[in-house]
């Protein structure tokens, strides 16, 4: 149907002679699977308006549509179809909400107007090829930090003994196909100029560094821009850089060579547990013999703040009770 140039999109297949044709589209809000190969060679299709009701989008169901420059894809939807938006050479903006799980093979094949890409967490896994033979692809970034990054790592740093990147989750991920055993490997960016993958630290430990006080943020963040394979957004989120290492013809392996990035995160987050505990109200109970003005009089307690010295030096000894383990056996 076609109606002051926007076409609506109820189902069913398009006529490939009126495909040239069409340059608008509205998904109709009954449209739950957009069809293989639906607009694929809709050449001068530069708009799609997606409903909130849509969850598949077909195999190649974009392909070849030139004149697209970019697309959101709503919550609802949870799967890309094989080469859904392949050789749309003009694509240059994707935004996935998060609900998305699956991107599908080669459904970003040879988009090379794509420069960034960001991935939502709700993503569980990422095809062969999705996003291959994108040339202009410098930047990846995963928001998955709370499954791709080590939980115990984010709570206890370097002394948990395990690296920061998860690897088992990564691999689960981004491994599919992959005939590497050790490490996650994945043929998703061949293609690519991309020399790092970005994974944002989890929500929660993003909130703890807005929590601090002003002062306290920007000396974490001035500190942060001096340590490697680390990153600060504008919107203050920080972000993880592991190396893409070419492992094969045709995969790479995500690693944390050198544990240059724990290194790094182990520091923001010694300075975060820092600035909590200096931040808190420090109390120690002080045992203090009071005057005997009657014999049965029993001893009493008083309750007092410690010095501002005294409060780093109990902090330094311990090591950050909120993060490492306490110094003191048994403490």
């Amino acid at each position: 149907q076609l109606d002051d140039e926007l076409f609506l999109y109820e189902g069913g297949e398009i006529p490939r002679e009126r495909r040239r044709e069409i340059t608008r589209v509205r998904i109709g809000t009954k449209v739950k699977d957009i069809l293989r190969d639906a607009f694929r060679g809709c050449i001068n299709l530069a708009e799609v308006q997606f409903n909130g009701r849509l969850i598949n989008i077909g195999e190649y169901a974009f392909r070849d549509c030139t004149a697209l420059r970019q697309v959101t894809i709503p919550a609802s939807v949870i799967r890309l179809g094989t080469g859904v938006f392949i050789s749309c050479i003009n694509l240059a903006k994707v935004h996935f909400d998060e609900g998305l799980e699956i991107i599908g093979a080669g459904a970003f094949y040879e988009c090379t107007a794509l420069r960034s890409v960001t991935v939502p967490s709700s993503v569980t896994e990422l095809g062969n090829w999705a996003f291959s033979d994108c040339t202009n692809l410098t930047e990846v970034i995963l928001l998955g930090g709370k499954k791709l990054l080590n939980q115990g790592f984010l709570k206890r740093g370097l002394f948990s003994g395990r690296g920061v990147l998860n690897q088992q989750a990564l691999n689960e991920m981004i491994g599919h196909g992959s005939a590497l055993r050790d490490c996650p490997a994945t043929n998703s960016f061949y293609g690519c100029p991309l020399t790092t993958v970005k994974i944002s630290i989890p929500r929660a430990l993003s909130e703890r560094m807005q929590r601090l006080p002003g002062e306290c943020r920007l000396s974490i963040e001035q500190r942060l821009h001096g340590l490697r394979r680390l990153e600060l957004t504008q919107d203050g989120n920080i972000l993880t850089c592991f190396p893409l290492i070419r492992r094969s013809s045709n995969f790479y392996s995500v690693d944390d060579t050198n544990d240059e990035t724990a290194e790094s995160l182990h520091q923001v987050l010694r300075l975060i547990s820092f600035h909590e505990l200096k931040e808190s109200s420090i109390l120690i109970e002080l045992a203090m013999w009071k005057s005997r003005l009657v014999e049965d009089l029993a001893r009493a307690d008083c309750r007092t703040s410690v010095p501002d010295p005294v409060k780093i030096l109990i902090m330094e000894y311990c090591g950050f009770t909120d993060f490492l383990e306490p110094a003191i056996e048994g403490g």
